[in-house]
């Protein structure tokens, strides 16, 4: 009786090592599996939010611009109206013998309050531009950067070349700004195709 009564304990306590030894290794390999997950998840949440960054860069930089050479446009619209009634009220207070010298002279005189007053307006502008043009280069750099280790180093590298080519600086006036917004605008579907990478990567990411 003995020995079948300690072969059904042996038996027992074996099965009972066993099983304990078993979820001690399952919640461990569980613990393994759920943090890679969260890891994994992690990534693709920053390369979710670095997509989304790098297209708001892109369109607030198009929209600023957009902003700017539409109200340089219109100062420099008031300006020649203005220039033109200057020019027909100096004519009709001075009469005939009024020279060219003494028209432009006049003009000028007469103007000098509206220029001034343009001139600062452009400079504000502009100013406005340069440090809105600075917060979105930073940002976009900084998505960028989040996105290199992310994503394949072609597509990084194609990323990378049309930022380049999107923030290189320009001179700072009126129809500099208008081939600027062009170059924009027409990067669109560059923009957009790359953003269609991004996205098939993200998709592939574990943990979406």
């Amino acid at each position: 009786m003995s020995e079948p009564l300690l072969s059904i304990v042996g038996g027992g306590l074996v099965a009972a090592v066993v099983t304990v030894g078993f979820n001690a290794w399952w919640d461990s390999r569980k613990q393994k599996i759920a943090e890679n997950w969260e890891f994994k998840k992690y990534h693709a949440n920053m390369l979710h939010n670095a997509i989304a960054g790098i297209m708001e860069a892109y369109f607030s930089a198009k929209n600023e611009m957009y902003y700017l050479t539409s109200t340089l446009e219109s100062l420099v619209s008031s300006l020649n109206q203005l220039s033109i009634q200057a020019d027909q009220i100096v004519r009709q207070q001075g009469g005939p013998e009024l020279t060219v010298q003494e028209l432009e002279q006049r003009k000028i005189q007469l103007l000098q309050p509206f220029q001034t007053y343009n001139t600062q307006q452009v400079q504000l502008r502009w100013n406005n531009y340069e440090q809105k043009a600075k917060e979105n280069h930073t940002k976009a750099e900084l998505h960028l950067m989040t996105l290199k280790p992310l994503i394949s180093e072609a597509l990084y590298k194609e990323l990378m070349a049309l930022f380049v080519r999107l923030s290189a600086p320009f001179y700072w006036d009126l129809p500099n700004g208008k081939q600027k917004l062009k170059v924009l605008e027409d990067a669109m579907p560059e923009v957009l195709a790359a953003r269609d990478k991004l996205v098939a990567t993200l998709e592939a990411k574990p943990g979406r």
